[in-house]
């Protein structure tokens, strides 16, 4: 008979052997290099925006404040209920759901509330700078602010929890529509948040007492014991995927930065780019258009690398008054970050049986698919060079110049010592 008393911390610490596993591959030299580029750009970018006259105004406006709401609001959605449910598990835990949704998604909850409130935690310490300026901050005032983040953050995880079930205890959660989602998601810790931040400080113990007898007595509704749970059946199809998604995402994360082997791929025909995919591919070798089709259809790398151009030519915009140099240094590191999210594409196109018997060479592979990486490089290379306008032109030259440069050595050494 399986125990389920201790399947999940089994489970939770064989997650964290693995995901100790992926750090050891995330924090290579290249990564390192990119924490501390990124870090250092990061406190200049935000020092200079809290010590510029320029923006005391901005700080006290009323649009700024909305940011700062929407800002803990998107805190709110970082982390989800973390299960480890695993695909051969409706078959295994068919006859004990109860006991599973007793002990194991009891323990999955606590789990889940730790993250939670560490997540908060970050986004919150985030805003106490800007908070400062705004002369609306106070230890009270924020140690309110956390407390109402992390109890409604727990309450969340609950209904996420709930939804697990073939039938929910409460009519409103069954068939949640996005109108619905949205209002518990992003419409009431809103305004809760904002009345935080403008009532008189008394007022915001009143409002914090009020909502913490309310969080426990939906806590206790939503309780699950021993008589409560024999009414509960897994709806194993919506909880398998919520649980794989979750993997997902978190090795999503560690193969921006490093190879993360026996990662499940899915592609997607955007119709958009079919003319594309047809002007690109006129009088071009047929292994060119398919690696073009892969990227472009690739539902994971077409969008981290758009991802990851917008944010280099974003933070390049952004970051005034740093040394030119530095400006050079994030873009050669945008440029490397996208050579090494595409070798994937290669790689797993080799798996597939069927192109290790078309008849060319493997040397001619190799040049289609660098030809595609020249391209993205080029349009990589515009678009920070332009981000880079608003520095001077002595700053255009120098991003132009280091991320051609960059490109050149990348695309005739590493690249070709990665293909083979």
């Amino acid at each position: 008979m399986i125990n389920p008393d201790n399947i999940f911390m089994k489970r939770f610490v064989r997650a964290q052997g693995t995901n100790i596993k992926y750090l050891r591959l995330l924090f290579n030299d290249h990564f390192i290099i990119f924490l501390l580029i990124a870090f250092g750009g990061a406190i200049l970018g935000y020092r200079q925006l809290l010590v510029s006259p320029q923006f005391e105004v901005m700080w006290h406006s009323q649009w700024w404040q909305l940011v700062d709401v929407l800002w803990l609001v998107l805190g709110l959605q970082m982390g989800t209920l973390v299960t480890y449910f695993k695909p051969a598990d409706r078959f295994y835990f068919m006859a004990i759901d109860q006991k599973i949704a007793q002990k194991y998604l009891s323990k999955s909850i606590i789990v889940s509330t730790v993250y939670g409130f560490l997540w908060q935690v970050a986004f919150a310490a985030l805003l106490i700078p800007i908070l400062w300026q705004t002369q609306i901050f106070s230890v009270w005032r924020f140690i309110i602010l956390m407390s109402f983040m992390i109890s409604y953050k727990w309450l969340l995880l609950l209904l996420t929890r709930e939804q697990l079930f073939l039938v929910p205890r409460f009519r409103f959660l069954a068939g949640q529509t996005r109108v619905e989602r949205l209002f518990f998601n992003f419409v009431i810790p809103a305004i809760i948040i904002i009345l935080l931040f403008h009532l008189p400080e008394l007022f915001t113990w009143v409002i914090i007492a009020v909502w913490s007898v309310f969080a426990l007595l939906v806590g206790y509704f939503f309780r699950i014991n021993r008589v409560n749970s024999q009414m509960l059946a897994i709806d194993w199809l919506r909880a398998i995927p919520q649980s794989l998604a979750h993997e997902q995402h978190i090795l999503h994360f560690y193969a921006t930065f490093a190879e993360v082997p026996k990662q499940s791929r899915t592609i997607k025909r955007r119709r958009y780019f079919d003319f594309i995919i047809t002007g690109l591919t006129k009088h071009q070798p047929v292994l060119y258009r398919l690696y073009l089709i892969r990227l472009v259809r690739d539902t994971e790398i077409l969008p981290l690398l758009v991802r990851l151009i917008l944010v280099g030519s974003v933070v390049i915009h952004a970051l005034q008054g740093i040394p030119i140099y530095m400006l050079a240094i994030i873009a050669a590191l945008i440029i490397y970050l996208i050579i090494f999210q595409m070798l994937p594409i290669y790689s797993t196109t080799r798996q597939v049986l069927w192109t290790r018997i078309v008849p060319q060479d493997e040397k001619v592979k190799q040049l289609a698919f660098r030809k595609l990486i020249k391209q993205v490089i080029l349009v990589t290379i515009l678009m920070l060079t332009i981000s880079s306008i608003v520095h001077g032109w002595l700053a255009v030259i120098s991003v132009l110049a280091m991320t051609v440069v960059v490109g050149i050595v990348l695309d005739s050494v590493y690249v070709p010592q990665k293909l083979k």
